[in-house]
């Protein structure tokens, strides 16, 4: 896997390393797609995607326009006795807070305890090269040759109130024994995210919740569902999930949300891959012309990305023509702003008005959106 800092910033970068890898007449829609999770270099550059990173964190209210909304966000969360207390509870010692914010502190301080260094399976997610109809189809023919068979309990002698979320026993639960090796489509069904990965996923789902629960006129959700895009290019295709996203009132996702486990310096090249072919595959199911924003948690790190394309790259994207027979290459750009350190008061009270004037933003454009 290549480092982050090859990955291209700008049109001579991405030239450079196109030339350098023999890709001169190749396109996305003619080469062989691997999974966003197990994406090359290759496959990212044919993606024609640009990364920016933009230092200043408060550098992001001006590029998304957002000095409108951060003062009805700064209004909303004066209002909120639970912010105060929450942005107060950061030193030694603090108990958590009463109130909104209380589970929001709780799953922060599950996520210190996570352990942050990537795992051979942390990208291996519900991605596919095939859609749907395909993949079930082959899933339904190797099911018919896998067997399972029921694990034996480990005792019988079980209280009739006893409940699973109230079990103190640390022992993972038997797992079913497999006689048949399980088809890899099958893997990501039956081994659902790590339990690391969950508790930072929630810890940032519920964050975006308890500032955005309290808002009469706010119609859109935040939601943990993970949501399949489905980015087709010929006879081939890739599925990428969200790990969650904003759910505006039509049910179309406004914002979505990328996490992993992993500390910021371990393998950012492959989650910036990853991240693009998943910004690739949504635009593909929505080709609706605007920014896209997505928010990015790594470990105890919060970063935002804002993609931004024009016309001529939703031309590329449903275009076989190569780069070399194009007058001037068009471009996805994602500007990443960030990060945030979670675990900083002066961090977070500065995060919490710029995530909800997003979510405002959003929700007011999902509003006035004209398909």
């Amino acid at each position: 896997m290549v480092d982050s800092d090859t990955l291209p910033e700008n049109p001579g970068e991405w030239h450079t390393l196109i030339a350098r890898h023999g890709l001169e007449k190749s396109t996305i829609h003619t080469v062989d797609l691997a999974s966003a999770s197990k994406i090359g270099l290759d496959q990212f550059l044919l993606l024609r995607v640009l990364w920016k990173e933009h230092r200043g964190r408060k550098d992001l209210i001006k590029f998304l326009g957002l000095q409108h909304w951060m003062r009805e966000a700064q209004k909303e969360l004066l209002g909120l006795q639970s912010w105060s207390k929450y942005c107060s509870s950061f030193g030694a010692g603090e108990r958590i807070p009463e109130g909104t914010f209380a589970i929001v502190r709780h799953y922060q301080l599950e996520a210190t305890k996570t352990d942050g260094t990537p795992t051979p399976t942390m990208f291996d997610t519900p991605i596919a090269r095939r859609t749907r109809g395909q993949l079930f189809q082959q899933v339904q023919l190797k099911m018919r040759n896998t067997h399972l068979s029921t694990p034996t309990p480990k005792s019988t002698n079980v209280p009739e109130n006893w409940s699973y979320l109230e079990s103190d026993d640390e022992d993972e639960p038997t797992p079913y024994r497999v006689e048949t090796p399980v088809p890899r489509e099958l893997v990501n069904i039956m081994y659902p995210p790590t339990k690391d990965e969950q508790i930072v996923n929630t810890a940032l789902i519920v964050l975006l919740n308890a500032l955005t629960i309290h808002l009469d006129s706010f119609s859109s959700k935040w939601t943990l569902h993970r949501k399949a895009f489905i980015a087709t290019f010929g006879d081939a295709a890739f599925e990428a999930r969200t790990d969650g996203y904003l759910n505006d009132h039509r049910g179309k996702p406004s914002v979505i949300v990328e996490v992993k486990p992993v500390m910021r310096s371990a393998k950012l090249s492959a989650i910036m891959m990853q991240e693009s072919a998943q910004m690739v595959a949504w635009i593909k199911s929505d080709d609706y012309k605007t920014q896209r924003n997505c928010m990015m948690r790594l470990h105890i790190s919060l970063f935002v990305n804002v993609a931004k394309c024009d016309d001529a790259y939703l031309d590329h994207l449903n275009n076989a023509r190569p780069s070399s027979e194009e007058a001037t290459p068009s471009f996805l750009t994602m500007h990443q702003f960030g990060p945030w350190d979670t675990l900083n008061a002066a961090h977070m009270k500065e995060l919490g008005p710029i995530l909800l004037a997003i979510s405002l933003l959003a929700d007011y454009e999902s509003k006035h959106r004209k398909d």
